[in-house]
C-alpha cells in the first residue's frame, strides 16, 4: 500500500523591509495597473496604490488564502516533478513568487519571473528567505519590453485568471510570452479554461432599479 503523503515544508515569509529600492523600468503594466511613482512600497499613499494596485499586499493575501486556487497551482506542479526536473520555467506575473517557489521546489533548473507591480521588490527577499534565490531570478518590467538571458523557456506558468475568468486581463499577455520564449513542444500551466455561466433573476433588485 502506498505511504501517507508528507505534509509540504512551509514558506517562509519574512516581515517587511525599511529599505527597498525599486527602480520603475515602464510607466505600466497591462493587468497589473500602472507603476508606483515612490520608490519604497511602504511609503506609497492610497493614491499610488490605485495605479499600482498589485503593490499591495492586500491583494496577494486574499489569491494566497484561496486554497483551492494555491493548492492547485502546487499540487499540479508537485505531482508532475518529472516535467519539471532540470527544466527552465517562466513565471508570468510573478507577485509574490510563490509558483516561482513551487516550480523551484518542484525541480526546474532555472525559473525566471517577470513582474511589472513594485510587489517584485518583495517577492525577492521572501525568495531568499525560503533559500531558493539561486534557482529564481525576478524581472521588474512588462513581459512585453523585458529580455531573458535565454532564447527559449520549457514550461511557462501563469496565474492570469482573474474573477470571471477575464477581469485581470492578462491573458493577451501570457499568449505573448508563449509566442516569444516557449519552444516547440514546451507546456503551459494552465493550458486551458471554461467559463460557465447561469442566468438567475433578482426579483427585489429588479423591482428596486427600475420600478
Amino acid at each position: 500500500c502506498p505511504s501517507p503523503a508528507q505534509p509540504p515544508q512551509a514558506t517562509v515569509v519574512p516581515k517587511p523591509v525599511q529599505s527597498v529600492i525599486h527602480v520603475p523600468l515602464q510607466p505600466s503594466c497591462p493587468g497589473r495597473g500602472k507603476m508606483a511613482k515612490l520608490i519604497n512600497p511602504e511609503e506609497m499613499t492610497s493614491r499610488d496604490y490605485y495605479f499600482d494596485s498589485y503593490a499591495h499586499f492586500g491583494i496577494h493575501e486574499e489569491m494566497l488564502k484561496d486554497e483551492v486556487r494555491t493548492l492547485t497551482y502546487r499540487n499540479s506542479m508537485y505531482h508532475n516533478k518529472h516535467v519539471f526536473k532540470d527544466k527552465i520555467v517562466l513565471d508570468v506575473g510573478s507577485g509574490t513568487g510563490i509558483l516561482s517557489m513551487f516550480a523551484a521546489k518542484a525541480g526546474a533548473k532555472k525559473v525566471y519571473g517577470i513582474e511589472c507591480s513594485s510587489i517584485s521588490d518583495y517577492s525577492e527577499k521572501i525568495i531568499k528567505a525560503n533559500h531558493l534565490d539561486n534557482i529564481i531570478t525576478i524581472f521588474k518590467g512588462k513581459v512585453e519590453e523585458v529580455e531573458l538571458p535565454v532564447d527559449k523557456v520549457d514550461i511557462i506558468i501563469s496565474e492570469w485568471m482573474g474573477y470571471c475568468l477575464f477581469y485581470e486581463s492578462m491573458l493577451n499577455t501570457v499568449i505573448f510570452a508563449r509566442d516569444k520564449w516557449l519552444k516547440p513542444g514546451g507546456l503551459m500551466f494552465p493550458d486551458r479554461a471554461a467559463l460557465y455561466v447561469v442566468a438567475i433573476e433578482d426579483r427585489q433588485y429588479k423591482d428596486f432599479k427600475i420600478h
